[in-house]
């Protein structure tokens, strides 16, 4: 996440308050992909998404993408995700000095 996260910073995360994350660094737990950049579960990421409306008020993700600061590296692009294999543990808050 350099530059936002230098490497080998300490960080802040606060637990997933739930909500809008729209636009937010979060920490995810995936389980149904791997980070390229770590081959890890768990991975760092500005989050984006986009929903789908029902007719009987419910949503669904329709896709989530997960972008990292720096641009030399895709993003994570995750389509029609179920709730049980895909979990964000926390939002970012602060690098440690």
């Amino acid at each position: 996440m350099e530059p936002t996260i230098p490497d080998s910073s300490w960080c802040i995360f606060k637990r997933d308050p739930g909500g809008s994350r729209e636009g937010k660094v979060v920490l995810v737990q995936c389980n149904s992909i791997h980070d390229p950049e770590t081959s890890g579960r768990f991975t760092v990421k500005r989050y984006h998404s986009e929903k789908q409306l029902f007719d009987n008020g419910t949503w669904r993700h329709k896709i989530i993408v997960l972008s990292p600061a720096n641009e030399s590296f895709s993003p994570l692009i995750l389509e029609n995700v179920e709730a049980d294999l895909f979990h964000v543990v926390g939002e970012w808050v602060a690098n440690l000095p």
